[in-house]
């Protein structure tokens, strides 16, 4: 089985005005979508993220320099990630999909990365 990232691409802050009823409502769809796969042993963990407090780390100059972010004005901020595993990125697409991410608002998009095994370059290089 091979691991995946699954990054949750939303507005910044979309959530913020959600009366709390419906911020729990939301959290248990994403709670019970997690127990699911984890049940399936498909799901190797992840977090939602804060919508403030960030910070960016850019090279400038030759320079790493830490400033503010992410910014009010971005298009959207990564509001959380989950770590699944599947057979291939066929399958960790589907698992994706079924995310309530999606059913949240209609600007929120997901971003599904394979995560490479070191395991081999980490015994050659030790």
């Amino acid at each position: 089985m091979a691991q995946f990232m699954l990054f949750l691409h939303q507005s910044p802050n979309y959530t913020a005005d959600l009366p709390r009823e419906k911020t729990l409502e939301i959290t248990k769809r994403y709670m019970a979508w997690a127990d699911k796969l984890r049940q399936q042993g498909k799901m190797l963990g992840g977090e939602k993220l804060t919508a403030s407090g960030g910070r960016q780390i850019r090279t400038k100059d030759g320079t790493q320099v830490a400033s503010d972010g992410p910014y009010a004005e971005v298009k959207d901020v990564i509001g959380g990630y989950f770590v699944i595993e599947a057979k291939d990125l066929a399958e960790a697409e589907a698992i994706a999909s079924e995310c309530p991410h999606f059913a949240l608002a209609p600007t929120n998009w997901a971003e599904v990365r394979p995560i490479e095994d070191m395991s081999k370059l980490r015994a050659s290089a030790g």
